[in-house]
């Protein structure tokens, strides 16, 4: 199956819109999930499940900065689980593993949301932190390539504040 086929498909759902690219809230959504991965490290030793929600929350700001710079916006409904589909359509093999973290811990959170006595360790909530950083990374270096930009500034603050 290709981008486009998928992409397609995704559209004629309904479950994504055309909307004109937006490399500044593509840009912002990119600053904010670092911001969130900060914060999910500070959180790891005291509160595991805030590690994982947040690790998530990166994953999720993340690529739906890759759905604004490409011109595309999720439908009213179920927009978490639309982000992670259109990340699926839009990663290519060398990007796999990666995705499939994503999926994997917005299943996990939509748990914790609703089972609250469903327990997460700390291996578990560092596990997530560990994939997010690498998904966040991911999704910089694909709007960098689309767009020419120096990664939209994510390594230097990776630089400057220890992700």
């Amino acid at each position: 199956m290709t981008f486009e086929a998928s992409l397609g498909g995704l559209i004629k759902a309904g479950v994504i819109k055309k909307c004109p690219s937006d490399r500044r809230a593509a840009s912002k959504l990119l600053l904010r999930a670092a911001i969130d991965l900060r914060t999910a490290g500070r959180n790891l030793d005291h509160d595991p499940e805030c590690t994982f929600t947040y690790s998530y929350t990166a994953m999720m700001r993340s690529g739906l900065a890759l759905m604004f710079n490409r011109g595309y916006r999720p439908a009213a409904v179920n927009k978490h689980q639309t982000i992670v589909q259109f990340v699926f359509v839009a990663m290519n093999a060398k990007y796999q593993k990666a995705f499939e973290g994503f999926d994997l811990l917005r299943s996990k959170r939509n748990r914790f949301i609703y089972e609250p006595d469903l327990p997460c360790s700390r291996a578990e909530a560092k596990g997530a932190l560990e994939i997010a950083k690498q998904f966040v990374q991911v999704m910089n270096e694909i709007i960098d390539l689309e767009n020419g930009q120096s990664k939209l500034g994510f390594d230097e603050q990776k630089k400057n504040k220890n992700l």
